[in-house]
C-alpha cells in the first residue's frame, strides 16, 4: 500500500493528526516563546511582520509566509527585538486577553497576525525523515503565491479560524494536514534533494547522513568524516547511500547547497556574497562557478528573472 507514495505511507503510518492552536495578534514589543516538544509546529503570518527564532536559525517572516518548526527545537516570535523578554505559550494561552476571536500579546500600534497549528504523530516512524529535514523549514508568500493549490488551502484556512461554522474544527485540522502536504510538495520542487529525504526515511544511516549535511551546508564534507559521524563506515556509507539516493553524499551535498543557493537568491534579497559565504564557498567567483556547472545558469540570471516576476511587484 503506498508503494509509489512514500509521504503518504509515512504520514498514515505515523498517525499524524493536527489542530489549530490560535490566531494571534502581537502588538508593539512583544514575543512569544514556545518549548522543545515532540510535534510540529507551523506558524502562518496573515498580517505585520515578526521574526522567528530557533537555534542558529532567525527568519523574519512577512504576510503569507509559512515557517514549520521540527519537533523538540526551542524557538520564539518576536516583533523583531530579541532583547524582549518572551512569555511563554503555556503562560499565554491560559491568561491572554481576546479581542474578536483573536489572542491578543502586547499593546501598541504596531501589529502582527499569525495562525499557530501542531501536528502530533507517533515521534519514532517520522524520526528518520524529522532527522533528514533542517529544524526550521520556511516558505515565502510569494513561492507559495504561484501554487494556487496551495494559496487555495491557506485561503480556506483562513476563512475557517476567522469565521468559524458548523464542522469548523475538523476543517482546520484537514486544512492543516493539507498544508503540510503541499508544503512538502513545494519543498520538493524548489529543493528536490530535501524530498529525498522521504525515500531515506527506510535508511537510518543514510537519513542521519542527509541530517547532518543539511544542518552544516556550509561545512566541506569528505566521505570519511561524515560516516564517523553518523558511525559507519566509509564504504558502508558510501554504498548505502547511492542506493538511496543514486549519488555519492560530496556529491549529493554539493547538490543540497546549489538549491539552497536558488532558493535565497529568489526569495530573498541577500547580497550574493552573502549567500555564498553562509553556504560555504571560498568566494563569490568559486560560488558562481559551482553553481553555473551544477544548475546550469547563474545566480545573476536567477535574480534577473525574479526581478521581472509579476509576483514581485
Amino acid at each position: 500500500m503506498h508503494a509509489d507514495d512514500p509521504l503518504t505511507h509515512l504520514l498514515d503510518r505515523a498517525s499524524l493528526h493536527s489542530e489549530l492552536v490560535c490566531r494571534t495578534v502581537g502588538r508593539g514589543r512583544w514575543a512569544l516563546a514556545l518549548a522543545a516538544r515532540p510535534v510540529l509546529v507551523l506558524h502562518h503570518v496573515l498580517d505585520g511582520t515578526c521574526v522567528l527564532r530557533a537555534k542558529d536559525v532567525d527568519q523574519r517572516l512577512l504576510p503569507g509566509d509559512i515557517a514549520l518548526v521540527g519537533p523538540h527545537v526551542e524557538h520564539r516570535l518576536d516583533a523583531g527585538d530579541p532583547t524582549i523578554r518572551p512569555v511563554t505559550l503555556e503562560r499565554w494561552l491560559a491568561n491572554a486577553r481576546v479581542e474578536d476571536g483573536e489572542r491578543v500579546l502586547g499593546t501598541g500600534r504596531d501589529e502582527a497576525r499569525a495562525l499557530c497549528g501542531l501536528f502530533y504523530f507517533q515521534h519514532e516512524e517520522l524520526a528518520s525523515l524529522v532527522r533528514a529535514l533542517p529544524p526550521v523549514l520556511y516558505a515565502s508568500g510569494r513561492s507559495i503565491e504561484q501554487r494556487p493549490s496551495f494559496d487555495a488551502t491557506l485561503v480556506r484556512l483562513r476563512e475557517e479560524s476567522t469565521m468559524p461554522k458548523l464542522g469548523s474544527s475538523l476543517m482546520q485540522r484537514r486544512l492543516l494536514e493539507m498544508v503540510l502536504v503541499e508544503f512538502v510538495r513545494l519543498l520538493g520542487d524548489t529543493t528536490p534533494a530535501r524530498l529525498t529525504a522521504l525515500e531515506s526515511a527506510e535508511d537510518d544511516v543514510v537519513a542521519r547522513a542527509i541530517a547532518r549535511m543539511s544542518e552544516e551546508l556550509d561545512v566541506e564534507w569528505d566521505v570519511e568524516a561524515l560516516a564517523k559521524s553518523v558511525g559507519v563506515s566509509r564504504a558502508t556509507l558510501a554504498r548505502r547511500f547511492a542506493q538511496v539516493t543514486g549519488l555519492p553524499p560530496i556529491q549529493f551535498h554539493a547538490r543540497m547547497r546549489a538549491e539552497e543557493a536558488e532558493r535565497l537568491l529568489k526569495e530573498t534579497d541577500l547580497p550574493t556574497t552573502q549567500i555564498a559565504e553562509s553556504l560555504g564557498w571560498s568566494s563569490v567567483h568559486a560560488f558562481q562557478r559551482a553553481f553555473r556547472r551544477l544548475r546550469n545558469t547563474t545566480p545573476a540570471s536567477i535574480r534577473k528573472g525574479q526581478s521581472r516576476s509579476p509576483s514581485t511587484g
